[in-house]
């Protein structure tokens, strides 16, 4: 019987940590992470800044229309600290999500081109500004030039 080859590349663990790399590193995972990650905390956020609303309003209608009102300051007091406990988690999340992603463009990123927040667009104008001044500094030079070469005509015409 014939014996049966299987050919496996050298290079399909590199093949593949390279894929899993551009994988992680694609704008849209990035992005998708980002919307779930702060969209979560941002949501607990709106319901703290809900809960305060309404246990605030529950204290003024308990103060202004019952006359011996048993009202308790705490039910404004605690909200407020879940809403600035939230207000802190978003900013930390936020901070978090941010070094993470500078991180993963640092060090996973090989091309400038597959970093999160890489705009073409920019790049190019970049590029065009740069050639646009350089090409400002040559008519500079060459009027200068044209300039000294008047001068000089000039000159040889008063001599004539």
């Amino acid at each position: 019987m014939g014996k049966i080859k299987i050919k496996i590349k050298d290079n399909l663990a590199t093949e593949q940590a390279d894929q899993f790399r551009k994988f992680i590193t694609s704008p849209a995972i990035i992005q998708l992470s980002i919307g779930v990650i702060v969209g979560g905390s941002l949501t607990d956020l709106i319901k703290s800044i809900i809960s305060l609303a309404s246990n605030i309003f529950y204290f003024c209608s308990i103060v202004l229309v019952s006359k011996h009102h048993t009202a308790d300051i705490y039910l404004v007091l605690n909200p407020l600290r879940s809403v600035f406990e939230n207000v802190l988690t978003l900013c930390a999340i936020a901070a978090c999500v941010f070094f993470f992603v500078k991180l993963v463009n640092k060090f996973l990123v090989k091309e400038a081109s597959e970093a999160f927040g890489y705009n073409a667009q920019l790049e190019e104008t970049k590029q065009l500004l740069k050639a646009q001044e350089a090409t400002n500094e040559l008519l500079r030079q060459s009027l200068h030039m044209q300039s000294e070469m008047l001068k000089s005509q000039q000159k040889e015409q008063e001599k004539n």
